[in-house]
C-alpha cells in the first residue's frame, strides 16, 4: 500500500466494517506519519481493497443484502499471508489470500462461500451434497478405482487428458457428486462443491466480473473437443465429460446446484447453525 493511498484505505476499510462486518488485517503503515522512511506497505495494494469491496458488494446483493450477507457471515477477518501454493483459504470468520500475488473477484466469493459454510458448521455443503444426489464414501471410491473405473493414475491425477480426476468418486475424498457440477478434479469435495456453487449462481446469467468466468466453466464442453486446451488453458477430453458436467440446453439455472443456492438465499430452503 502506498502511502498516498492511505486515506483513501482507511475509507474502504470502514465501509467493509459498516456494510458488512469484514474487517481487513492491515499490514502497511508507520510509526511517524510524516516520514516516509518509517512507512512499511506490506502486502496489499489499493486495487485489491476496491476489489474486494466490489465483490463482496456483488455477492450481498445476490444473497439479498448487505444485512443477509453480513448474518450468513456472522463477521469476517480477512488477511493477506503466506498459505503456500493456495490463492486462498477461509474458516468461520476467517478469510485468508496469499501474498506472494494477487486474487481475483472469483477466489473471492468462493472464499467468503466457505466462511459462510464454516459459519454454519459446515451443514451447508452437506445439505448441497444431499440435495444434488450425491455422497461421500471412500470404501467405494477405492473399489471404483480397483475397477478401473476412474479417470487417474493409482497414485493420483496425472496432468494429461483424461487423467485429472474428473468423474464422481475419482478424487482424494470420495465424493460421488450428484447432477452436473460446473467442473470437478482430484481436489472436488462437497466443501468445494459449495463454494463454487456459490461463484457460479453469482456470475451465470449476469453481467458483472464473475459472469465470463461461470460462463466459460460450461460451455468449455461444447465448444472444445477432446485433447484441446479450454478457456483456462486447461487441455482435457471435453467434449467426453460433457455427459458429466454440461447442463441441459448449456443452461445452469436448470442444475440441482443454482436451485440449491436460489432456494438457500430467497428463504425456501432453512438451514440453521
Amino acid at each position: 500500500m502506498n502511502k498516498s493511498d492511505l486515506q483513501s484505505a482507511s475509507e474502504k476499510l470502514a465501509r467493509l466494517k459498516y456494510e458488512f462486518q469484514v474487517d481487513i488485517l492491515a499490514d502497511w503503515g508507520g510509526s511517524d506519519s510524516t516520514s516516509d522512511e518509517s512507512w512499511q506497505p506490506g502486502s496489499w495494494v489499493k486495487e485489491e481493497l476496491d476489489r474486494l469491496h466490489d465483490t463482496i458488494t456483488l455477492l450481498a446483493n445476490a444473497v439479498g443484502g448487505n444485512l443477509r450477507l453480513a448474518q450468513f457471515l456472522g463477521g469476517v477477518t480477512v488477511q493477506k499471508t503466506d498459505i503456500g501454493s493456495h490463492a486462498g483459504e477461509a474458516l468461520a470468520h476467517q478469510v485468508s489470500f496469499s501474498k506472494k500475488g494477487s486474487f481475483g473477484s472469483w477466489t473471492v466469493v468462493h472464499e467468503f462461500a466457505h466462511a459462510w459454510d464454516a459459519n454454519y458448521g459446515w451443514k451447508l455443503s452437506r445439505a448441497l451434497e444431499r440435495y444434488t444426489g450425491g455422497f461421500t464414501n471412500r470404501f467405494l471410491s477405492r473399489i471404483t478405482c480397483r475397477l478401473g473405473l476412474w479417470d487417474a493414475g493409482s497414485k493420483g491425477p496425472e496432468k494429461v487428458p483424461g487423467r485429472y480426476g474428473r468423474r464422481p468418486g475419482c478424487n482424494a475424498a470420495g465424493y460421488f457428486y450428484g447432477d452436473r457440477p460446473s467442473g470437478s478434479n482430484w481436489k472436488f469435495n462437497r466443501v468445494e462443491d459449495f463454494a463454487e456453487s456459490v461463484a457460479m449462481y453469482v456470475g451465470w446469467g449476469k453481467n458483472n466480473a464473475l459472469t465470463e468466468h461461470a460462463h466459460n466453466r460450461v460451455i468449455r464442453y461444447e465448444k472444445f473437443k477432446n485433447g484441446e486446451k479450454d478457456f483456462f488453458g486447461v487441455m482435457d477430453n471435453w467434449a467426453e465429460y460433457a455427459k458429466y458436467f454440461y447442463p441441459e440446453g448449456g443452461g445452469y439455472t436448470k442444475t440441482k446446484r443454482w436451485k440449491f443456492v436460489d432456494g438457500l438465499v430467497k428463504g425456501r430452503i432453512e438451514i440453521s447453525q
